[in-house]
């Protein structure tokens, strides 16, 4: 007695031909045994399952042969007699397909119209922000010329700054950035204050979206040696270089129009 090919539940199949099943990865019923070039599948009887991987899979194959078990053996498709050269016994030999067959290497595309957004950064109020320490203080070169006449030189100590020359030209509307700790920077009128390390944003505010200081610092292009100073009207890159420590004679000097604390260039506005 032949069996029909609907009973089959094994084939044996040239290896590279593998690929038919790889859609097939999933069902953890299908077994595969390699030998000689040949690849040995073996499923569980289903007859609607049967069906497809037969007639849609393996029949269309060159080379392609199908097997039965039937009372503990195994039977050539059309055959009366076992076939003797299944390199197993049981179907539950050899792995899972899974385990021969995955997925082929994933490649990155850019999509076709691709746009890149640019991320904007803008400073909102935040109450928390004006208890933070300032770290830096930026006023007129007249007013802090008034603050250095009557300043000790305690209060001098530790401080930096770097100057602008004004819009007109002169020195009566320059502006000096002064770093310094919260302790030594001097309290004037129509100064602003800013907290931060080498990121500074007027007290009181913080970025939308808020993001630690290198990340601000990538954004705005600041490069290792520039200091990013960030308030309503945009932002600057400042050199760490152009500042100069802070004393009465220096601040004399840039208020007279030469040389004092060290002149910045402006490197970020927008």
């Amino acid at each position: 007695m032949t069996a029909p090919w609907k009973e089959t539940c094994c084939a044996s199949i040239p290896v590279e031909d593998l690929e038919v099943l790889a859609d097939l990865r999933g069902r953890a019923d299908i077994r595969v045994y390699l030998t000689e070039g040949r690849a040995w599948v073996c499923w569980e009887n289903d007859s609607e399952f049967t069906v497809e991987i037969v007639a849609g899979r393996i029949l269309p194959l060159r080379g392609a042969e199908l097997f039965a078990g039937r009372g503990g053996q195994w039977y050539r498709l059309g055959a009366h007699l076992p076939a003797f050269d299944v390199p197993f016994q049981v179907k539950a030999a050899g792995v899972p397909l899974d385990r021969l067959l995955v997925p082929s290497k994933l490649r990155a595309e850019r999509p076709d119209q691709y746009r890149h957004e640019p991320l904007l950064v803008r400073l909102v109020r935040d109450e928390k922000m004006a208890a933070m320490p300032a770290t830096a203080m930026r006023c007129s070169l007249e007013l802090l010329s008034a603050w250095a006449e009557r300043a000790t030189s305690w209060q001098f100590s530790a401080l930096q700054g770097a100057w602008s020359r004004g819009s007109l030209g002169g020195e009566r509307d320059a502006e000096v950035l002064v770093l310094g700790s919260a302790r030594r920077l001097p309290l004037l009128p129509q100064s602003v204050r800013y907290w931060g390390t080498d990121r500074l944003i007027p007290l009181g505010f913080r970025t939308d979206p808020e993001l630690p200081e290198q990340a601000i610092r990538r954004l705005l292009g600041a490069g290792s040696g520039d200091l990013a100073v960030l308030d309503a009207e945009g932002f600057e890159l400042i050199e760490r270089r152009a500042f100069r420590p802070l004393s009465r004679a220096s601040i004399r000097l840039a208020s007279a129009g030469s040389s004092g604390p060290g002149q910045r260039k402006e490197t970020g506005h927008e």
